[in-house]
């Protein structure tokens, strides 16, 4: 090497060392203590050894340069690049909290901004991790450190539905940037250490931390232990997508036979329809080796969604839960399974649905709640979606579930039911109170209410049972096949094979105007 080099290469070693020290012995110290990964040890865990090839190392705070700021900046805080996950291209940043403790300045916000390009444009999923006080707070971060954050925000605006978008909060994220992450398809948080505020007063101590997003506000999909779990789910998730939205999500070999044939989904349900059941034992049953990856567990635990397999093939399943709320489809649920839609169809991923509910809970409460709009997204949502749809009616489909959950003419491409299931306008028991109610006076003051009551009950039940439906060919219409429980692995795998090359042409237009 030439001598004239040598100065350059001087130059070049101390910022990679600058780099590798990041805020401090003292501060990765702390870091450790709180029980978290430096940005550079998180990259590291999550990406294929000796693969990540980082992008902005020589960033540096602006300040720095006329003596303004007596701080390291190494990298402005943030650590990125390309990389590949289980030999998948991605891109990954992650900011610095050993480096004033994460807080996004103007540079920063550029170099992120420039990378969700980057990705967008070579079609690779973005993973974002974020460990920051917020924004970075001087005269000179004003102006130029907006900007840079509002084309951060706008990349990730236009990009999504484009490629995968991954957030990580695995520690503090306030203020602005914390939209980053929700803008995000999947966030996953660690549960001791993540937070995620806009800002203000806290009313209360739980607010902001990993289970306040989980169960109240439900901007978080994922809950983690540790940073290391938190990363592990990521990778899980991306065997799930593909790369983009051009492609078909990768296919797996399976180990788990495609005829295989569940006797103990005969005893899944109560024998008294009153009673509840867990929706996750039948779930597990009947998906490849029983392993669901469930979204938004704690979040209106009423209607369960997550990705799963059938013969390799990866799909989304949104199922009524009847042991929460009878499996109501109240505003939580319906923005749950809106979002769990987008999503799937966005990245081609089947859909299969599971039906057992009373549907949208009527009274004063649920509609100052706007019951009717949260469920007319769940309508718009399911007929825009142009990736493959399996419906299975298990037992009640009532009022406006039959539609929602995918009846016929919503289009899914197959539709089937157990010998239990039921279709009525709502449930037999409010038939039964609202049409025969002299009878029933009547025969209160007889004293065998109970007795008149369950005779007209059972008439209903008969006439509402997909049974004595199924004895005209006009069923059809309700459902294409009642089915044995125990075909119903069976089924959804056949439907999935035949549906892999399936292509749903939509009216041609500029965009959906979804209800607010």
């Amino acid at each position: 090497m030439g001598k004239w080099m040598d100065g350059y290469m001087e130059k070049l070693a101390v910022n990679h060392e600058e780099n590798l020290a990041a805020g401090g012995a003292d501060r990765i110290d702390l870091q450790h203590k709180l029980g978290k990964l430096t940005a550079r040890e998180r990259i590291d865990y999550l990406v294929d050894s000796g693969t990540f090839t980082e992008l902005g190392s020589l960033v540096r705070d602006p300040r720095a340069v006329p003596g303004e700021l007596d701080k390291p900046s190494p990298s402005d805080g943030v650590v990125m690049g390309s990389a590949q996950i289980n030999g998948r291209q991605v891109m990954v940043y992650a900011t610095d909290f050993t480096v004033m403790s994460g807080a996004l300045g103007e540079q920063g916000a550029w170099k992120i901004a420039e990378l969700v390009q980057m990705a967008g444009m070579q079609q690779v999923p973005i993973i974002g991790i974020f460990d920051t006080v917020g924004s970075r707070i001087g005269f000179t971060q004003g102006a130029p450190g907006l900007f840079g954050l509002a084309r951060l925000i706008r990349n990730y605006c236009l990009y999504s539905g484009v490629i995968p978008q991954i957030a990580l909060v695995l520690g503090p994220c306030a203020g602005p940037i914390a939209q980053v992450p929700v803008l995000s398809d999947i966030l996953i948080m660690n549960e001791k250490t993540g937070f995620l505020w806009m800002g203000g007063e806290m009313t209360s101590e739980d607010a902001g931390d990993a289970d306040f997003h989980m169960r109240i506000s439900g901007q978080v999909d994922l809950l983690a232990e540790s940073d290391e779990e938190a990363m592990d789910l990521a990778k899980t998730l991306l065997t799930f997508v593909p790369q983009n939205c051009w492609e078909k999500p990768p296919r797996t070999a399976s180990t788990d036979d495609p005829e295989r044939r569940e006797e103990a989904l005969l005893d899944i349900m109560p024998d008294n329809p009153k009673f509840t059941y867990d929706i996750h034992d039948l779930i597990e049953l009947i998906v490849d080796d029983g392993e669901f990856f469930e979204i938004k567990e704690d979040f209106a635990p009423n209607l369960t969604v997550g990705l799963a397999r059938f013969d390799g093939m990866p799909a989304g399943i949104a199922a009524s839960n009847p042991e929460e709320l009878s499996g109501i489809m109240e505003p939580d649920s319906s923005d749950k399974y809106d979002r769990f839609m987008m999503f799937l169809d966005t990245f081609n991923i089947p859909l299969v649905t599971f039906s057992d509910t009373t549907a949208y809970p009527p009274g004063d409460i649920w509609e100052r709640r706007g019951v009717i709009r949260h469920g007319a997204k769940n309508l718009h949502g399911y007929s825009n979606i142009t990736s493959p749809k399996v419906t299975i009616v298990l037992r009640r489909s009532y009022g406006g579930s039959n539609i929602t959950m995918g009846c016929t003419k919503m289009g899914p491409d197959y539709i089937y039911a157990w010998p239990s299931a039921e279709f009525a306008p709502t449930g037999p028991e409010s038939i039964v109170l609202a049409i025969f109610h002299k009878q029933l006076a009547k025969a209160k003051e007889e004293g065998n209410y109970q007795e008149i009551h369950d005779f007209y009950l059972n008439i209903l039940k008969e006439q509402f049972s997909v049974m004595n439906l199924g004895k005209t060919f006009t069923t059809y219409y309700t459902v294409q096949e009642v089915i044995d429980p125990r075909d119903t692995r069976v089924r959804i795998v056949r439907a999935l094979q035949a549906t892999v090359d399936k292509r749903e042409e939509t009216p041609a237009k500029k965009r959906t105007i979804k209800p607010a």
